[in-house]
């Protein structure tokens, strides 16, 4: 029997009709509103349209049916890896440099290199502890042979857990597997805060070249950081009847070996802080040797008028140290600063603006050893015991 004129097959249940391309069309009425379900795609043949229609069939008789296009979402979905979708999660935050260059390597590294051809659906709590036992166990990474430490692999399962509940939002899971797995993404215990004292500090000073010696004294006492500091220019000087301000808007970060200058890492970072007058008093002075430049030249530079670099920077700040403090770090500078603002009288608020924190767990830290409470409650045991602070007995 010919094909009528368009293109329409009469059959017992069910539509197929043929498209001016020569493709097939297949639909359906279904349901109590009788709504015409279409499939989500054209076939190349009768036959495949008439396999389609049977198998939708199939599906309500079983009462298993869901929407067709709902369906060939869903297939689509469970198609989709990691490696095609955390690029895509991350590309949508708002990220400094420095942290977009640390979840590229957290990616490669440790999460792609490892789960990266799953797709998400597939992503069990079971598997999830298992990567997290091998992360632990494993000294040394792929594909460069890179360190694992505690701390990168704590902020590698951070991230994947975050991709995931970016993923739980898009729908393209039901849940997060990290939630299920306990004990795991755990951060080491923070180290000490190491501090100098102001003695130490002063006697550091003393000892440091010119280019650096005025710039210690910023780092602490402005409890800034390295970053923050070599970024500072003429213009970030507010200087008013006796009180100066320094403005801190910017931030220059290595990222792989280039020098990229951004915000400050958070948006409380970005903060004007009162520098204490000793050291406004030194500032004062360095301005007016800066000689030309205009509002915009660097505040503290190389003996070359560079800016200054944390590497040749740390290695003559390490040479200054005293001998028993043969271990601080220059970014300890800002956390002796915190202490000595803590010893100062701030509060966990005041200590937060001046940081630029967003939480307050470090100003509660600096307050904490600012406060000396454990020698103090060691003291008072003995003293209960009946001895005096200094090992007498009474």
């Amino acid at each position: 029997m010919p094909a009528p004129k368009n293109g329409r097959r009469r059959r017992g249940w069910g539509n197929i009709r043929q498209e001016p391309s020569g493709r097939w069309r297949a639909s359906y009425i279904h349901g109590p509103h009788l709504q015409r379900w279409e499939a989500p795609h054209t076939f190349d043949s009768q036959i495949a349209a008439e396999g389609w229609l049977a198998a939708e069939r199939r599906q309500i008789d079983a009462e298993m049916w869901s929407p067709p296009r709902e369906r060939a979402a869903a297939a689509i979905r469970s198609q989709v890896t990691l490696r095609e979708y955390a690029p895509v999660a991350i590309a949508r935050r708002s990220l400094t440099p420095k942290t977009t260059a640390l979840y590229e390597d957290l990616l490669d590294t440790r999460i792609l290199a490892y789960l990266g051809d799953k797709p998400l659906v597939d992503l069990t709590a079971a598997l999830l502890r298992d990567w997290w036992a091998t992360m632990e166990k494993t000294k040394y990474g792929r594909p460069d042979r890179r360190m694992f430490t505690p701390t990168k692999n704590a902020a590698a399962w951070q991230l994947l857990s975050s991709v995931l509940n970016n993923a739980v939002e898009d729908e393209l899971v039901d849940a997060n597997p990290c939630a299920q797995v306990k004990g795991a993404g755990k951060r080491p215990r923070p180290k000490d805060v190491i501090m100098l004292t102001t003695a130490e500090l002063a006697v550091v000073h003393e000892r440091l070249p010119e280019p650096y010696r005025l710039a210690v004294l910023v780092l602490a006492f402005c409890q800034l950081r390295f970053g923050e500091v070599i970024e500072l220019r003429r213009s970030d000087i507010i200087d008013v009847d006796g009180d100066m301000l320094l403005r801190v808007r910017r931030a220059a970060t290595d990222v792989n070996g280039k020098i990229v200058v951004g915000p400050p890492k958070s948006e409380a970072g970005i903060r004007n802080i009162v520098v204490p007058p000793h050291v406004a008093d030194l500032l004062r002075a360095h301005i007016g040797t800066l000689g030309r430049g205009g509002s915009q030249r660097f505040l503290f530079t190389s003996s070359r008028g560079t800016r200054l670099c944390l590497a040749t920077f740390t290695s003559a700040f390490k040479d200054a140290l005293p001998a028993h403090k043969s271990e601080v770090r220059v970014h300890d500078l800002r956390h002796t600063g915190a202490v000595l603002a803590a010893q100062a009288g701030a509060t966990t608020k005041e200590l937060m603006a001046r940081l630029g924190h967003t939480t307050p767990e470090m100003a509660m830290r600096y307050q904490h050893v600012a406060e000396g409470r454990d020698r103090a409650i060691a003291e008072k045991l003995s003293t209960l015991a009946g001895h005096s602070a200094d090992g007498d007995s009474r």
